[in-house]
């Protein structure tokens, strides 16, 4: 397992092939005479996670099955659990935007044979063990 989002597992099926977390303080600066500014902490800025990866439809049967409980997720808005590959858990994200590019069309389906993805995460607080928001993606 490469990472874990909610029921979508990043495997060999649904590779994963980057995963870029970005986060930050938000600090003001206050003027001092005759000396450099003092900052202010006022609190975290928003933290961010892009996954990016690939699937091959054409080799794995249900390789698109988690971009659409992803999208699915996405649409309804449920915070879902993420969890990195060496199991440490990275809290709780909402689905920003998902974007996927198909390319070599199979000429029966129209699905592409090799699908380029990227996933915009953003972490939140405060959902806490809702495992019904889970579970809403099933029904």
């Amino acid at each position: 397992m490469l990472a874990c989002i909610g029921p979508v597992t990043f495997d060999l099926k649904n590779d994963l092939q980057s995963l870029d977390f970005e986060a930050g303080t938000t600090l003001v600066a206050h003027d001092v005479m005759g000396a450099a500014p003092v900052y202010e902490v006022t609190g975290d800025e928003e933290a961010t996670i892009t996954l990016k990866g690939t699937l091959y439809p054409i080799f794995f049967q249900g390789a698109l099955t988690g971009i659409s409980l992803l999208e699915a997720a996405r649409k309804q808005r449920t915070p879902l659990t993420m969890m990195r590959g060496d199991f440490t858990p990275m809290g709780w994200v909402l689905i920003k935007s998902i974007s996927h590019s198909h390319s070599d069309l199979d000429a029966a389906t129209g699905v592409g044979q090799t699908v380029e993805y990227t996933v915009n995460l953003v972490r939140i607080t405060g959902a806490g063990g809702d495992i019904a928001s889970i579970l809403r993606l099933f029904l």
